[in-house]
């Protein structure tokens, strides 16, 4: 019965784990990611809101902490990465027409091929995490380490995207 319950309280870890409020923290997040002057240069950003929860909040080195303010900036990504998507699609979506007008429907398949891989790439991101939270079976740093791998992924999707369509135009 204890067995039980304790399997019960280690398997809810992750759900305890919630981010936490992104107030103190965005500011600095958003002025390093809008001070680059170039998407790869975005690189210099991951990782930092996070470790800057970390290090101000009490309780930020723990396991529930770090995958706490690790899930916290993969929501700062994630935000950057939706509200970046409506461009990323004009420009696909553009790209389609101004060729469509020499080569027809042939080769206008940008902005169906940009939505079908960011849902391939959704699928792959939450399948890769799974593994890197796996790979630790039973072991606290599981949420540790899919946390660290969500922010990872989808900062590197932001960039990859803002790389894709700045350097097609």
């Amino acid at each position: 019965m204890i067995r039980a319950l304790l399997i019960l309280l280690l398997s809810a870890l992750p759900a305890l784990a919630q981010a936490p409020d992104a107030g103190p923290w965005s500011g600095r997040f958003a002025e390093c990611v809008h001070g680059m002057d170039a998407p790869a240069h975005m690189r210099a950003c991951i990782g930092q809101a996070a470790r800057l929860c970390m290090d101000e909040t009490e309780g930020g080195h723990t396991t529930i902490g770090q995958t706490g303010c690790q899930a916290m900036e993969k929501g700062l990504w994630d935000d950057l990465l939706n509200s970046d998507w409506p461009e990323h699609r004009r420009w696909a979506e553009a790209a389609d027409a101004a060729e469509r007008e020499v080569f027809g429907d042939t080769f206008s398949k940008r902005a169906e091929a940009l939505r079908s891989a960011q849902r391939a790439w959704i699928a792959f991101r939450d399948a890769e995490c799974g593994l890197a939270y796996a790979l630790w079976g039973s072991g606290s740093m599981r949420n540790i380490a899919a946390s660290a791998c969500e922010m990872q992924m989808t900062a590197e999707r932001v960039i990859d995207l803002r790389e894709m369509s700045e350097g097609m135009r």
